[in-house]
């Protein structure tokens, strides 16, 4: 699996969205054009743009999407200037399609599996040879009934168990991007049941026999990314 992500923070955001649009397809073009904030428009725009940055990089570079191996983790983070985002072609080598849950895949035989996500001013994508899933988050208040609804109950003991304020806080954001990545694998709702993230402040060992996972940090954001067995 790789992950590649790129910052807007920075960018002249009608700039950006100027050259971006003509660059989409037309489903995230209109997913873009959808959203009322700014900011979400353009870190979907960028999102889009960084998958086929991805998946052409790939392509060239004819090099295995299998990096992670437990003896050579090889997972970085490859953070992408937006101005090369903006600077290529119009098209995809693949063409989108859905599940019957509506979790996008490439139809083409051979394709990578991908995962996208997005937040304030950073994008993130995830191409593999195996279902993947990937999420970021910044910050985020923890809500006690949103945590009993979405994680089991081991897990929401272990995240509101947290000694103080930011501790309840970080363990809350990595459970959450956890499960969303988790969800994302296997195209299912945040709110499905999920098997047990935790055993502790590790990742539980029944998770980890079922899929291979990655947790990362950028600045101020986390992030992570699962990746079938």
């Amino acid at each position: 699996m790789k992950i590649y992500l790129t910052e807007i923070e920075n960018a002249d955001h009608s700039e950006f969205l100027e050259k971006a649009l003509p660059l989409l397809s037309n489903e995230r073009r209109e997913k873009t054009l959808s959203y009322k904030n700014e900011s979400d428009r353009v870190t979907s725009a960028a999102a889009e743009l960084l998958l086929g940055f991805a998946v052409d990089e790939q392509m060239m570079s004819g090099g295995s999407l299998f990096t992670d191996a437990p003896e050579e983790r090889g997972v970085h983070l490859r953070p992408i200037s937006w101005h090369k985002l903006t600077a290529g072609e119009t098209g995809f080598a693949y063409t989108y399609d859905k599940t019957d849950s509506g979790k996008p895949f490439f139809s083409e035989p051979g394709a990578p599996f991908f995962s996208i996500s997005h937040t304030a001013n950073v994008a993130v994508v995830v191409i593999s040879d195996a279902p993947v899933g990937i999420d970021i988050e910044g910050d985020r208040s923890v809500n006690e009934s949103l945590v009993r609804k979405a994680f089991s109950e081991s897990d929401a003991g272990f995240i509101l168990a947290g000694a103080d304020e930011d501790e309840q806080r970080d363990r809350f954001l990595r459970g959450w991007t956890l499960k969303e990545s988790y969800v994302k694998m296997r195209g299912d709702s945040v709110f499905k049941e999920t098997p047990v993230l935790f055993e502790g402040e590790k990742i539980a060992p029944a998770l980890l026999e079922e899929c291979i996972v990655v947790e990362e940090t950028y600045e101020r954001y986390r992030i992570a990314a699962m990746r079938a067995r």
